[in-house]
């Protein structure tokens, strides 16, 4: 029996480290699930700083793969992590400062300060497409912030690892990088030269990261006998190089789609996802969150972002203390086509100045008249709250609107094939809605609940066999639900109104 066929009976342990849940799942060598587990680890202060909790987040690893180990013949850890968040070592591999959270933001002087050294955002934006993100959103502010606030700490760097690598440099003692997480809203990748911007120059660390740039699915190592002692894991057990969270999520549908698509992953965030060879963005893209990526084949994948599941959680909020709590109702077409024809009832992003429309403040306008989103938590509610159908049906046109926003601005067009999953594939208001603004796509709701975790179940997977994710398109089928565009009368005139308040 060869290595492949031994390494293909080995389970596969996915750490999936969002931005609070941490999950630890694992999947048979068929990549089915078979358990999963998960703990709550939110950014902490230390000092004037907001941190990650990586350390706590390790040693709950440690644990849950301890009992794994006890149940499951692991054969490999495959990890993926969320956007912008690194690690700076010092030549001993110990931690120079607390890994910071992205959500801390140093104040608009720090702001101002790195834009007069590497050039005004729009024009930083077109430079590395990467738009200005809040905070420390971008990993290249991350790294100005402590060369110019800390800079013997700087000094002191030898080692910058992304989260997905530091997690397996703590596994394994190897330091590695692939190209998912610095090509990721950065500011440190110049798509045109496929290679470190000249802002990774200008802050002299292009140096700092390990070489050379390896896929996904290379192997980082295997775990160290410390690492192994703990867990109880085999000392053979392998740790993949790791991928961005988001391009963790597209690679199912890249390896089992030939033709032209755009992938709508909804939650928290809305992401528009759309492999593509050019890379460009339009005048009236800049200053908006709109960017590129590189996909787990190091291919350009525009995207576009905005708020959509933090925006339906307040809004949903406001509207259930009007109405009362009540389940989410289905498809009524009623509602829709009186919402659409009446053309007098709103609500209006943006909460966060960040999205698809950064200069319009957040407000619900009905019959005319304006309610800033302050101002509802005052008891200022427009008289269609406690219409909770009603109320629903506005927020949930809005968002499949904005989604409309964001969908135009990576490429899709009416044809293009559109794949939505996560939360908001289970509201049919908006389903319907945004099946009718494409009406000529072919839009498929999927069924991929843990997108995320089973992409880097495909990168572990791959690292075990030796082979190219594109070899496993034979272990699994992505189910997708068609949608069939609905006739709402209405809908063209109500979006031009939108869109007019908007500034779209």
């Amino acid at each position: 029996m060869n290595k492949v066929e031994l390494s293909s009976r080995k389970a596969l342990a996915v750490f999936d480290v969002g931005k609070t849940n941490k999950k630890l799942l694992i999947y048979d060598s068929d990549l089915t699930l078979l358990d999963s587990t998960y703990e709550q680890f939110d950014a902490v202060e230390s000092g004037d700083l907001l941190v990650e909790s990586t350390d706590e987040a390790f040693a709950w690893l440690q644990g849950a793969l301890s009992k794994a180990a006890a149940e499951h013949d692991i054969g490999c850890i495959s990890v993926a992590a969320h956007g912008a968040a690194c690690a700076c070592l010092d030549a001993s591999g110990g931690l120079i400062l607390p890994v910071l959270s992205y959500t801390f933001d140093p104040g608009d002087e720090f702001h101002r300060e790195f834009y007069r050294e590497f050039t005004d955002p729009k024009t930083l934006q077109r430079q590395t497409s990467t738009p200005d993100m809040p905070g420390l959103g971008s990993m290249a502010k991350t790294l100005y912030f402590i060369k110019t606030r800390y800079p013997e700490k700087f000094d002191d760097i030898r080692t910058i690892l992304p989260l997905p690598q530091y997690y397996g440099f703590l596994m394994t003692g190897v330091a590695g990088l692939e190209h998912t997480y610095p090509a990721n809203h950065t500011y440190l990748w110049d798509f045109e030269k496929n290679g470190w911007s000249d802002v990774a120059r200008g802050l002299g660390v292009v140096e700092l990261f390990p070489t050379p740039v390896r896929k996904p699915w290379d192997v980082l190592g295997t775990i160290s006998p410390e690492f192994s002692k703990k867990t109880g894991l085999s000392p053979d057990v392998i740790v993949s190089v790791g991928i961005h969270d988001s391009n963790a999520a597209l690679l199912p549908y890249l390896i089992t789609t030939k033709d032209d698509f755009v992938l709508n992953s909804t939650g928290s965030v809305c992401v528009a996802m759309h492999p593509t060879d050019r890379v460009g963005l339009a005048d009236d893209e800049l200053g908006k969150m709109v960017f590129y990526n590189l996909s787990a084949y190091g291919r350009p994948v525009k995207t576009a972002i905005f708020l959509a599941g933090m925006e339906f959680d307040a809004y949903m909020g406001l509207i259930a203390q009007s109405a009362g709590e009540r389940e989410f109702p289905g498809i009524d077409e009623a509602p829709i086509k009186e919402v659409l024809a009446d053309r007098s009832l709103f609500i209006l992003p943006s909460m966060v100045p960040i999205g698809m429309f950064p200069e319009s403040p957040a407000r619900v306008v009905e019959n005319g008249r304006i309610y800033p989103f302050g101002n509802l938590f005052t008891g200022e509610v427009p008289s269609f709250f406690p219409d909770f159908k009603t109320a629903y049906t506005v927020l949930s046109v809005g968002l499949a609107l904005q989604t409309k926003a964001a969908l135009d601005r990576v490429g899709a067009v009416n044809g293009t094939p559109l794949f939505v999953e996560g939360g908001f594939r289970k509201n049919e208001v908006y389903t319907a809605v945004l099946s009718q603004l494409y009406p000529d796509s072919n839009l498929s709701l999927t069924n991929m609940e843990e997108a995320t975790a089973f992409g880097t179940a495909l990168v572990g997977k791959a690292a075990l066999d030796g082979v190219d994710p594109k070899e496993l398109s034979h272990l699994f089928r992505i189910d997708k639900k068609q949608v069939s565009a609905r006739k709402l009368p209405g809908l063209e005139s109500y979006a031009n109104a939108f869109f007019g308040m908007v500034g779209g």
